[in-house]
């Protein structure tokens, strides 16, 4: 017969066994995906074609708006207007403005280091993980900028792993090689915004012999 566990020995097999269970691969980001129902998932909210005229230097502008308003008539040909968290919120991609769209602005990421392109779409993402949930490495076609509405986000990157808490942004240049995890304790949602070369897919997973060594979210 085998001695019971020592206390010690227990307590390490539960961690163990915790740690295991929290680190889970987050799922593909795809239309109307179960973060769109109020569970964990990536959402592709829109994937579009930019403006051809749009004039540099842009920004990506967050506004959001209160329970029961929508931002309908300031919907433009750069905009995206869309609920997620219980929160409508309307990102516009352009040059610096005081023009608010009627709601209240959160925050202005830039100026955005666009990739040489003769077109640029945008893709707009709604994401909700849980706590030790990671993606795949992946790079993209353009710049992505990132805005932490609830959580403890991380991304990892060949220089360095990118530490966000909620109301903090990052914006990660064009080609960047990258990992998604969610630190700390509780859900982690964010909005991502990615202004890609219009002739290359937004994002290309990269195969793990491929990918380089990233510096690791602790």
């Amino acid at each position: 017969m085998h001695a019971p566990c020592s206390p010690i020995a227990a307590l390490l097999l539960a961690m163990l066994t915790t740690n295991s269970a929290g680190a889970q691969l987050m799922s593909t980001c795809v239309a109307n995906s179960p973060e769109r129902r109020g569970e964990l998932g990536c959402s592709i909210i829109q994937d579009k074609l930019l403006p051809a005229d749009l004039k540099e230097p842009l920004f990506l502008h967050i506004d959001r708006f209160d329970p029961g308003e929508h931002a309908h008539a300031t919907v433009g040909s750069a905009s995206t207007e869309f609920v997620a968290a219980g929160t409508s919120w309307l990102i516009t991609i352009e040059s610096r403005t005081s023009n608010h769209h009627g709601g209240r602005h959160v925050e202005r990421v830039g100026p955005l280091p666009l990739p040489r392109a003769a077109r640029y779409s945008v893709q707009v993402l709604s994401a909700a993980f849980g706590p030790g949930m990671y993606s795949l490495a992946h790079q993209h076609s353009g710049v992505e900028a990132v805005y932490v509405i609830d959580g403890d986000a991380c991304y990892e990157t060949p220089t360095r792993a990118v530490k966000l808490q909620k109301g903090e942004t990052v914006t990660l240049p064009t080609g960047t090689p990258m990992r998604a995890v969610v630190t700390g304790s509780t859900t982690r949602r964010v909005l991502a915004v990615i202004v890609y070369d219009a002739a290359q897919p937004a994002t290309t997973r990269m195969a793990d012999e491929m990918a380089p060594e990233l510096l690791r979210c602790k």
